[in-house]
């Protein structure tokens, strides 16, 4: 199966689950993935994310990956 590259960025408390807990990670996933697939890779709780971006507009759970997407994934934001 041909695989894909996507940019992953966790943002505030998602951090924890990122290799070395950096901001930003390449994974090399399935051609066909979803980023339901990512989560599950990176051991993130499906009910975690709030907000999910896909090259900065928004997508969900179930939105399927295309090489060379940034993912963003942001938890609940607080404040006002």
């Amino acid at each position: 199966m041909k695989s894909i590259t996507v940019e992953v960025r966790l943002f505030a408390s998602l951090r924890a689950y990122l290799p070395e807990e950096e901001d930003i990670c390449i994974l090399r996933i399935d051609s066909g993935a979803t980023v339901r697939d990512v989560l599950d890779r990176l051991n993130i709780p499906v009910e975690y994310p709030k907000i999910i971006l896909l090259n900065a507009v928004h997508g969900s759970i179930d939105s399927t990956l295309e090489d060379n997407n940034i993912l963003s994934i942001f938890p609940p934001i607080a404040g006002g």
